[in-house]
């Protein structure tokens, strides 16, 4: 298991999400609706619009900051375009179960397939630079592309089932992930004393819900004066519980390379599985940055 909008073809999706948002955030909204804005605002990367709908339970374990580092940061049209898929995402619900002051509710999502062909095409490979420097008229132009995928129909999607609890507050029904009883994940890197790099990691630990995923950024500085090359590589502890927590990107699988001087960064992204058994409670995970032929030259 995220607009800045002007005239013409945004017009009506700052309407669609403006509409949802109030919606999912107004005392009397139902939990499906609060459970499907929730997943809009996954879907989007939208942290502002995640964090009103989470609940004070969960602020109190983690703080907004911590829980702004895990989301991805995109910024410009890119984000513009994704927020404007994430407007065409549909939620059924399946099953709901309540009291008083729980809920239980899952949804069958259907999602814009935003890897697609058709969508990668229009969306120039999701290229952010390209597209941060396309026109104004160009980016109405692919706005209206997506739009008429969704209106004819043929926008490529992706359908599951997703669960999710909640909680019911003064302010109405809010999202329940349970950080204070989730997995502590501790990062770190380690780097062989004739490595002339200097590493550091962030962030250095963060609480993890079942089915959460955080971005973990390394970054490293040639401190010596030749070129170094080394291959990074990554464990995770306790290993037999390694699988529960899944690695989703990691460029450093990559030989690094660095000039004199030269520093770069590196970001990795780990999700701690839905099915992560109720006596996983936390993980290590160190980046090593080993000695060995070819370091230098």
């Amino acid at each position: 298991m995220t607009s800045r909008i002007g005239a013409g073809p945004w017009s009506s999706v700052a309407l669609m999400l403006a509409a949802t948002l109030l919606a999912a955030c107004a005392g009397g909204a139902a939990p499906e609706d609060v459970a499907r804005e929730y997943g809009r605002g996954v879907y989007a990367n939208d942290a502002s619009a995640l964090w009103r709908l989470i609940s004070l339970e969960d602020r109190r374990a983690k703080d907004e900051a911590a829980f702004r580092r895990q989301q991805q940061d995109l910024r410009g049209f890119t984000r513009d375009a994704v927020r404007q898929l994430a407007s065409y995402i549909t939620a059924t619900p399946v099953k709901t179960t309540m009291t008083s002051e729980r809920a239980r509710v899952t949804l069958r999502f259907r999602l814009p397939d935003a890897n697609a062909p058709a969508v990668r095409a229009l969306m120039h490979d999701w290229d952010a630079d390209r597209l941060d420097k396309l026109t104004a008229a160009d980016r109405q132009r692919i706005a209206a592309g997506l739009e008429d995928l969704h209106r004819k129909g043929t926008l490529p999607t992706l359908e599951g089932d997703e669960t999710m609890d909640l909680v019911r507050e003064a302010g109405g029904w809010k999202i329940f992930l349970n950080w204070a009883g989730g997995v502590r994940v501790t990062f770190s890197a380690v780097v062989d004393p004739a490595v002339p790099l200097d590493v550091t990691v962030s962030p250095s630990s963060m609480v993890l819900a079942r089915g959460e995923r955080v971005r973990v950024s390394v970054k490293a500085r040639n401190g010596g004066t030749r070129e170094v090359t080394t291959r990074v590589s990554h464990r995770i502890d306790p290993a037999g519980d390694a699988k529960h927590l899944a690695l989703l990107q990691c460029p450093l699988l990559l030989p690094a390379q660095l000039a004199p001087g030269a520093a770069e960064e590196y970001e990795s992204e780990y999700m701690l599985l839905a099915d992560a058994p109720a006596g996983v409670k936390a993980f290590t995970v160190t980046y090593r940055f080993p000695s060995g032929a070819p370091l230098a030259r």
